[in-house]
């Protein structure tokens, strides 16, 4: 720790906004990163992934952490003012839908999902399951998993606006943990098998192998966002995230798809 503030002017401060699925994953390796070099702090941000976009964008952060797609509204910003990003991806997850513990599902398919989350199946009963109201639970749009889930679950097609919208995983976990009847989608990342029961989608569980084999359909992007001309301090730390020996190997223990071939 420094001590003074001559100690203080020496450090080189690289500063990470948005995605917090992203900043969980760059929690564990700046601190193997800061644990090497120092003379590096990596002060980190949550907010979204639409606040990673737009905080490179601003100039209010050195790299955007997004699990998702830059935001129309924030594109068009991007645009009109000649500005442009690097997307770096780092990591692959995949989000599962999920269901109170003492729901007896166990599968859906992806058309059965795109069709609860949009509104057309509203009981478990045409499911073949059990009878009694299939309750919607959502995160708030700005976040990637969000994006990502209405992507490639209800495509063209928009999230029912019944749908309960949580922000925060407590609130997500304590909704579906207070309601048997209840289903929502949550990246591995937060997964917690305890509290919640995930559900396979077309038989396949979101694997390694299957996130790699690209099988698993509902698959999201961990990237790093940065200028099209990045300081050497933050091309080193990029770096480091995706070395092989480094970053890459932490992301695997992680429980997340490396994408670096790892030896």
């Amino acid at each position: 720790m420094p001590t003074n503030s001559a100690e203080m002017d020496a450090l080189q401060f690289i500063q990470l906004r948005g995605s917090s699925t992203v900043l969980k994953v760059i929690q564990r390796i700046g601190s193997a990163y800061m644990d090497t070099y120092p003379d590096i702090r990596l002060p980190l941000v949550g907010g979204g992934t639409a606040m990673g976009y737009k905080s490179v964008l601003d100039g209010t952060s050195d790299i955007g952490m997004a699990a998702g797609q830059m935001p129309a509204s924030i594109e068009v910003w991007a645009t009109r003012n000649h500005l442009s990003i690097q997307n770096v991806t780092i990591a692959i997850d995949g989000i599962s839908p999920i269901v109170n513990l003492a729901n007896p599902t166990n599968d859906l398919t992806l058309d059965q999902l795109h069709d609860i989350f949009t509104g057309k199946i509203t009981n478990w009963n045409a499911l073949g399951k059990f009878s009694g109201p299939i309750n919607v639970i959502s995160h708030d749009p700005q976040l990637g998993t969000y994006e990502t889930w209405k992507r490639e679950v209800a495509g063209k097609d928009y999230i029912t606006l019944k749908a309960k919208v949580v922000n925060h995983l407590a609130e997500l976990n304590s909704a579906i943990m207070s309601d048997p009847h209840a289903i929502s989608y949550v990246g591995n990342t937060f997964l917690d098998k305890a509290k919640v029961k995930p559900l396979t989608v077309n038989g396949l569980a979101p694997s390694i192998q299957n996130i790699q084999q690209e099988k698993y359909p509902i698959r999201s992007k961990l990237q790093l966002l940065t200028t099209s001309s990045p300081s050497k301090e933050v091309s080193n730390f990029v770096a480091y995230c995706l070395d092989p020996s480094q970053g890459q190997t932490i992301i695997k223990e992680m429980g997340l798809v490396p994408v670096a071939k790892l030896s």
